[in-house]
């Protein structure tokens, strides 16, 4: 019930933010996707997607996840189905966020990891083995350590050989908080818990999330990267779970409803923002926006509703969910590290 309370004050909120964004898009804020092709249409069949709510890259591979909890390879030239098959239960709801990184153990093959959200648990597939069942899962329903409420993504920190050293997992549904684990899926720490952000965070609990969407690994810079959805900003942390800073929320306009995040060049992200219908170009260092692009609409360079963002080669996929596609653009002069989950 809270989660379920919790979703539509939420959506009744954004509904209120699409507005304040066609007044911005109007004043010439933020312009259209240099768009170089779609991919993608509404339906069931390969290649075809149903209001995707999770992207991932990695060795050139291209994920999607989408309501109807369809996973599937996409060909990222030409959007064509490459691989199609649904997880093993979703009764009760859909994925919302995948993630591909090394398996756990020593033989670092590559894994799909997947946020079954409304099953309250983490699976993950072996993409090599080109089994459709989960290989692995960990965690069940509650809140205590190692449970979850309603998890939304997964970041993989792997070492100098590429192997798993630590597995982040955010949630949200009135427990809102990051668990870390070993790559044995023990529980090792957690960091924060639910609140409003200009309410919460000089209590004892120091942090608070409202719907954290998406993690990300800064495995160079060493730092976990957050995507505070419902606070409408972004934060950083050491990998042992202390607050650097934020970036944006509180009276600030900079972002609405965070969603996607993608790590790129130069210290900058990518930040896909659900309510604003366009991605953001931050540097995490200072804080500050380096570009703006997206508008609200249905033609191509415009967006609705866009839920992530991944990036292959010079070219970023922005899953643009309401309108039940993939754009594929360029950002100029910007140095891409696609996969950097």
């Amino acid at each position: 019930m809270i989660g379920r309370s919790i979703s539509v004050l939420a959506c009744a909120a954004v509904c209120c933010v699409v507005v304040a964004c066609d007044e911005r898009a109007e004043a010439g804020e933020s312009a259209r996707l240099d768009v170089r092709r779609v991919l993608g249409e509404p339906g069931r069949a390969p290649g075809q997607l149903m209001y995707p709510r999770g992207i991932a890259s990695a060795d050139g591979q291209l994920w999607v996840v989408d309501k109807a909890a369809r996973v599937q390879r996409i060909d990222p030239e030409t959007g064509r189905g490459i691989r199609l098959f649904s997880t093993p239960k979703f009764d009760n709801g859909k994925p919302t966020g995948i993630t591909l990184a090394p398996m756990p153990g020593d033989d670092a093959r590559l894994g799909l990891y997947v946020a079954d959200t409304h099953e309250h648990r983490v699976i993950v597939y072996d993409v090599e083995s080109g089994s459709d069942e989960p290989a692995l899962e960990f965690g069940s329903v509650g809140i205590e350590d190692g449970q979850f409420t309603y998890p939304t993504d997964i970041a993989v920190l792997t070492d100098k050989a590429g192997r798993v050293e630590r597995i982040y997992v955010s949630e949200y549904g009135g427990h809102d908080r990051i668990s870390a684990f070993s790559p044995e899926f023990e529980f090792l720490f957690d960091i924060g818990a639910f609140g409003v952000a200009h309410e919460g965070d000089n209590t004892e609990h120091r942090v608070v999330f409202d719907r954290p969407q998406s993690i990300a690994v800064d495995s160079v810079a060493r730092e976990l990267i957050v995507t505070d959805a419902c606070n409408h900003r972004v934060g950083r942390f050491t990998l042992d779970g202390e607050h650097i800073a934020w970036i944006g929320g509180g009276t600030s306009d900079l972002l609405r409803y965070p969603y996607g995040l993608e790590l790129i060049g130069n210290r900058q992200a990518l930040i896909v923002e659900f309510g604003g219908n366009r991605v953001t170009r931050l540097d995490l260092d200072s804080g500050e926006v380096l570009e703006v692009i997206g508008e609200p609409g249905r033609e191509p360079g415009q967006l609705a509703s866009p839920w992530g963002v991944a990036a292959i080669g010079d070219e970023l996929f922005v899953l643009d969910s309401g309108n039940n596609r993939i754009q594929v653009v360029k950002l100029s002069g910007v140095p891409l590290a696609g996969g950097a989950r």
